[in-house]
């Protein structure tokens, strides 16, 4: 008995060895390969590559990590005559202080990107939340909060400008940064890159749309080696909306176009730190719509609700080319309150910039120079700048405090960049501004034009 014990056993052992040494063979052979799950996982890639990038080692994860601050000197001479620009102002301050993360997840189809402000002026900002995917160069869908894609220079990164911030068309002077003084003074609304009337929804700032959140179709299509045809289209709460909901049933459209006629390059970097001797040419056309519903007036009152119909067009060529870069850009902005009462509810605003830089030693140093003007009321009136919210301006005129309209604020300045590392990552700049401001002819005399000097001083660090 226990001998046949003892053979049942070495036989059943003798199968199972057996059935184990074959399955170990039959797991290294190519057709019976084990799961994935059991093989040795590929080692994390880290590189720096304008910021510290990990990479799984199948390439179906990763993530950027990178930062960046710009660290200002600003000294403003400021025209006295101005109500509320009594006293020039000298100041150090952060302008931009940010952190980025950025990558693909399960596939590089599929992106992601986030954008954190931090600078002390401001409460910490979740400024971009965005998710992409692509199913061709095509065609890509994109959801969060980003850009809404009007014009170009806003478009272009504030790490990526080659001048100390942007022009007076989208409304970033900065002259009264860390001060008490607000540009261009004078009781009129202040002149800043996003603001608007908080009654009225009137935009009082530069012509760009901001930030929102909503949803956009992109896509890219070359014909031949190097025409290029790019587009943006998308749907969005309002201009300018923070994280809140849609207070109502209107939302913005907006779409861009860009052609290259002759090759394709990146639209959110100025200047020229290729190089290339050829010249490249891009030609945009944006245009946007919005809509919404108001129940208060100019200085906050309660009136009858009213909709509101605010509509832009932008258009813009860009060259560049042998270090060299040019800027051409214009936009038109109506704003139409359907007010019941009589009078002017319709206003319209415009503005231009033109500026060029040029290498004069290749990737190193850059010289440049802007001009740009803006019409917060392309047809400034009294009623239309108390209406509208633009408000007034507190101005010494023939010796005596009056108020007057703004009619247009302009920019000329000329700069020179230097830079220490790879592209726009390490760089000094350095410029100087002649800002002025017109005020219309009420029939009374048109009052001196308002003159104020700016000079600036920038060091900027990505890592």
């Amino acid at each position: 008995m226990r001998r046949r014990r003892r053979g049942l056993a070495r036989r059943v052992g003798s199968v199972v060895l057996a059935a184990l040494g074959m399955a170990a063979w039959l797991g290294g052979h190519p057709c019976f390969a084990g799961d994935a799950e059991d093989e040795p996982r590929p080692p994390l890639k880290i590189r720096y590559d304008d910021g510290f990038k990990f990479t799984t080692g199948d390439g179906d994860f990763s993530l950027r990590l990178f930062a960046a601050l710009q660290a200002r000197f600003t000294v403003t001479d400021f025209d006295r005559r101005v109500a509320g620009n009594e006293e020039d102002v000298a100041n150090f301050f952060l302008r931009r202080a940010r952190l980025w993360w950025d990558g693909h997840a399960f596939s590089p189809k599929f992106t992601y990107y986030f954008h954190l402000q931090l600078e002390p002026t401001a409460a910490v900002n979740l400024h971009d939340a965005w998710v992409q995917y692509a199913f061709s160069d095509a065609l890509k869908l994109g959801v969060g909060r980003n850009k809404i894609p009007y014009g170009a220079e806003f478009l272009a990164s504030g790490f990526a400008l080659n001048f100390i911030d942007r022009s007076i068309m989208y409304g970033e002077t900065d002259i009264s940064s860390g001060s008490g003084s607000t540009w261009p003074g004078g009781g009129a609304a202040p002149l800043v890159l996003a603001g608007e009337n908080a009654y009225t929804g009137f935009p009082t700032g530069g012509l760009t749309l901001f930030r929102s959140q909503g949803v956009l179709l992109s896509g890219q299509k070359g014909f031949g080696r190097d025409v290029a045809l790019s587009w943006e289209a998308g749907v969005w709460n309002g201009r300018n909306s923070r994280g809140l909901s849609n207070p109502d049933a209107g939302l913005l459209t907006s779409a861009r176009l860009a052609f290259f006629p002759l090759g394709h390059f990146d639209l959110t970097t100025q200047g020229d730190l290729e190089g290339e001797r050829r010249l490249r040419l891009a030609a945009l056309a944006s245009w946007y719509r919005d809509g919404g519903r108001r129940a208060g007036d100019a200085a906050g009152q309660q009136v009858q609700p009213y909709d509101v119909r605010d509509r832009g067009v932008n258009l813009a060529l860009l060259a560049r080319g042998a270090g060299a870069s040019a800027d051409l850009e214009w936009g038109v902005e109506t704003y139409d309150m359907r007010r019941a009462e009589p009078g002017q509810w319709r206003f319209e605003r415009e503005g231009w910039r033109a500026s060029l830089g040029c290498f004069i030693v290749p990737g190193r140093v850059e010289v440049v120079a802007r001009g740009a003007r803006l019409e917060r009321l392309r047809h400034p009136g009294r009623e239309a700048a108390l209406r509208s919210g633009l408000g007034l301006v507190r101005i010494e005129h023939d010796g005596v405090t009056v108020t007057a309209v703004e009619e247009s604020v302009s920019e000329v300045t000329a700069g020179l960049n230097l830079y220490f590392g790879h592209g726009h990552q390490h760089k000094l700049f350095v410029d100087a501004s002649w800002l002025q401001r017109r005020f219309a002819d009420e029939g009374q005399g048109r009052p001196a034009a308002q003159h104020d000097h700016r000079v600036r001083s920038m060091l900027q660090f990505g890592f």
